[in-house]
């Protein structure tokens, strides 16, 4: 599923559920209440966090510029600014000391300077939680053919890592960081940063500290000004919203030239339309309030009051991601749904806090996050926060998790471990869940009563697997089976489901030119972009991997348990994500809502090529099935050609012969880039050549004594599964791919197979052999991003 599809899904559930795209009320705002849908909530969600937007002297900035200039001065910089700008920029620069160049919005200004001050000889670091605004600019530098990298966040050891492999090969090297992080409200090193700054004279700092602007600071310059100097290698950039309780954003240079080149350069500058007079004389007013020799003690209020709620989140037994003197504060849940449930239960009380979930945390480690600011009262943030520490508990409950379950995702201390709340435990619906690490350990009647039919878990496969994939010395060769089973308090199977943990491929189904450059990569480092993944089924099984009875009541109760072993399980072998797999169109009518509501997100899969019915009697009725234009195609591109192979069906015995099948798989292996996945082991293969369900196809030319191509296939059940091909990429006259596709056809048909499978790609082609593409569907949760992220910069 593309990210928009993901994020839409996301954010459209969040709507429905009255948590996002909100509105206030169209009459007039309080300081410190929001009136949604007819209903008031002290709010909890502002980032101005002084409060000043209610402040006489901005309200009067405003009323004076609308009164002097009108309500715009629609033309570009370039030509012409409102005199306003020239005064804005001035007071800016005596709060800062240091030039200063204000856009219309941060976003625009990271837009406008990235470009123009990195070079094509610069090499980019990127903070992996540096914000969207500064990583949608550092698109814009890949795009000029820059490097961009990442490294994890906060981690300076990395960073050091990253300045000494790239020093030679770098003009400059810039890291792009946060000065405050918005999610989680923690700090960039700054001491650390400063340290490098001095360390190494091509590493550069370009760091966003909108979140640090105005509450600390003399004259409110901000969290980053207020620990380090204004180093000659960094630029700042920051916000006149929030804090700063206006509009747009400033960028600080260390130097004139800088500030003249961006500002003659920076193209949001010259084709983005400018701040308009309103909010040019709020942010006049704001600069001189923060210049004025009272500003100190609307910081202090402020400080006062987030050391307050740091005393009484410490009291009530509440968890912090991090303790900070920031205003912005992040309390760890885990999963959306346990989120939701908890920013609802708040809202039925009367207070307004954000949720902070994927995609701007990892699927995971979402929480709940709220503001501290000058508009609320020590008795208004005492309510909430009292308020919370039942519903939070009460949330967490409903939901079926705890505190314990929050401190062991999130590595932090235990909390509410001895709690003086009695809130008692969600009923048990006596569910049991057994885990199985062998199918050895299930009856083989039971299992395949449940699978059988329905792909290629069967008991015997997945045996077989498990004796192939382990103990080998290839990482990527070694699997991990694990069988689940959810029974009700009859002892009735609601659920049952295999699972493998395996090293699997971050671009597993990136479109092939991305793959191909992470090939390219991996010729190097094998194992670069790869981690640990739970699957259902196995890398190699494909069909139902997942049974669920959907007419016990129970049945969402049980995904729940079922998806929480999972997430266990991934916390304990450090998974980076879930992939369930192979669900129908029903499947996915019924499950889909469950998913979303667990965490999970569609997975757009390749479809599924199949031929039902595979019982015709003649060449003839099988041509009369197939539509106009694949019969002409059948009869052109392939029919025409068939007298010019030989057809063997015999099973290899030869080690020769054997190993001669395995270079042509192979070959095919190597020009792959639809579907990246690890190239099967030779001990795979020996299994296959003496398992009797598999069926073995061979083409021959009149040229040559040994095959062309080769079809692996396999027979459960009266299916016939085509899963590999090999070619030999010399002999490509009469393209014998389509022919051996077509000859697996007749040679299902000819052995009585009720359905052949032709798996996934190659679907125009398999068309034209009597196949029709099913929808096959995917859900993924994903534990960490960096990869995706990795990946976004590849593309």
């Amino acid at each position: 599923m593309s990210v928009v599809k993901g994020l839409n899904k996301i954010i459209q559930d969040g709507a429905d559920r009255g948590l996002l795209h909100q509105f206030t009320s169209s009459k007039k705002l309080d300081s410190a209440e929001v009136e949604i849908n007819g209903e008031e909530y002290l709010n909890f969600g502002s980032c101005s966090y002084l409060g000043l937007e209610f402040h006489e002297d901005l309200k009067e900035g405003v009323k004076q510029a609308v009164d002097a200039f009108g309500t715009q001065f629609s033309t570009s910089r370039t030509y012409l600014s409102v005199g306003l700008y020239d005064q804005l920029e001035a007071e800016l620069q005596n709060m800062f000391n240091k030039p200063a160049l204000v856009s219309a919005s941060t976003t625009l200004g990271h837009l406008a300077a990235l470009p123009t001050l990195i070079n094509e000889n610069d090499i980019v670091i990127l903070d992996f939680q540096v914000h969207s605004s500064v990583q949608m600019a550092a698109k814009m530098l890949k795009a000029q053919n820059i490097s961009v990298q990442l490294v994890p966040h906060n981690d300076m050891e990395s960073l050091e890592a990253k300045i000494k492999s790239n020093y030679t090969k770098a003009n400059r090297i810039w890291y792009l960081a946060d000065g405050v992080y918005s999610m989680y409200g923690d700090y960039s090193p700054l001491d650390k940063l400063e340290a490098l700054l001095n360390k190494y004279s091509k590493f550069h700092l370009y760091i966003d500290d909108a979140h640090g602007m105005g509450w600390t600071g003399e004259n409110g310059v901000g969290y980053v000004r207020s620990k380090i100097k204004h180093h000659d290698k960094m630029v700042l950039i920051t916000s006149l919203n929030k804090s700063f309780a206006s509009g747009g954003g400033v960028m600080i240079f260390p130097n004139k030239e800088w500030y003249q080149l961006v500002k003659n350069c920076g193209t949001t500058l010259i084709f983005s339309g400018p701040i308009q007079p309103p909010m040019l004389g709020a942010a006049i007013a704001s600069a001189k309030l923060h210049q004025s020799a009272h500003f100190s003690t609307i910081q202090d209020e402020l400080k006062n009051k987030v050391a307050y709620t740091n005393k009484r989140l410490k009291e009530l037994d509440l968890p912090q991601y991090m303790e900070t003197d920031s205003p912005l504060f992040f309390i760890p849940v885990g999963l959306p749904q346990v989120i939701r449930t908890i920013v609802k239960r708040m809202k039925k009380k009367g207070f307004y806090i954000n949720s902070a979930s994927f995609p701007a945390t990892p699927m995971k480690k979402g929480g709940l996050r709220f503001m501290i600011s000058n508009n609320l009262s020590i008795d208004q943030i005492e309510a909430m926060l009292a308020t919370l520490q039942k519903e939070y508990l009460f949330g967490l409950i409903d939901e079926g998790s705890s505190p314990a379950e929050v401190a062991k995702t999130f590595k932090i201390d235990n909390f509410l471990s001895s709690a003086e709340l009695d809130l008692g435990k969600k009923p048990s619906l006596g569910l049991k869940v057994e885990i199985y690490n062998s199918i050895l350990d299930l009856d083989k009647k039971s299992w395949d009563k449940l699978f059988y039919q329905t792909g290629t878990n069967s008991f015997d496969n997945l045996l077989s697997l498990e004796n192939t994939f382990k103990d080998n010395l290839e990482k990527e060769n070694n699997w991990r089976f694990k069988y689940y089973i959810v029974r009700d308090r009859k002892n009735e199977i609601i659920l049952a489901s295999v699972c493998t943990t395996a090293i699997m491929m971050e671009d597993l189904l990136s479109d092939a030119t991305l793959s191909d450059k992470v090939k390219e990569i991996r010729k190097n480092d094998p194992y670069y972009l790869t981690s640990p993944t739970i699957i259902s089924g196995s890398p190699f099984t494909k069909g139902k991997s997942l049974y669920v009875n959907y007419e016990s009541e129970d049945w969402k109760e049980s995904m729940k348990a079922y998806i929480g072993v999972l997430i266990n399980e991934s916390d304990e072998n450090n998974v980076s994500k879930v992939v369930l797999r192979d669900f129908s169109s029903d499947d996915k009518l019924k499950l889909e809502p469950e998913f979303l509501e667990l965490g999970l997100l569609e997975l757009e899969l390749p479809k599924n090529c199949v031929i039902n019915n595979a019982n015709w009697k003649s060449d003839a009725e099988f041509q009369a099935r197939l539509g106009q234009k694949y019969r002409y195609s059948l009869r052109k591109e392939i029919l025409k050609y068939e007298s010019e192979f030989r057809v063997d069906y015999s099973r290899p015995t030869s080690k020769e012969d054997q190993t001669y099948i395995i270079k042509l798989y192979q070959e095919v292996y190597k020009r792959a880039s639809t579907v990246s996945v690890f190239e099967l082991p030779d001990k795979f293969f020996k299994s296959c050549f003496e398992d009797e369900s598999y069926d073995f196809i061979s083409l021959y030319s009149p040229e040559t004594e040994k095959p062309i191509a080769v079809m692996i296939s396999q027979i459960i059940d009266n299916v016939y599964y085509a899963l590999l091909v090999g070619l030999n990429y010399d002999f490509e006259k009469n393209d014998p791919y389509k022919q051996i596709l077509y000859q697996a056809v007749k040679r299902a048909n000819a052995l009585g197979c009720e359905h052949i499978d032709l798996a996934y790609t190659a679907e125009m082609t398999k068309k034209k052999v009597g196949a029709k593409a099913e929808g096959n569907y995917g859900y993924l949760m994903s534990f960490d991003m960096s990869a995706h992220a990795e990946l976004e910069l590849l593309n």
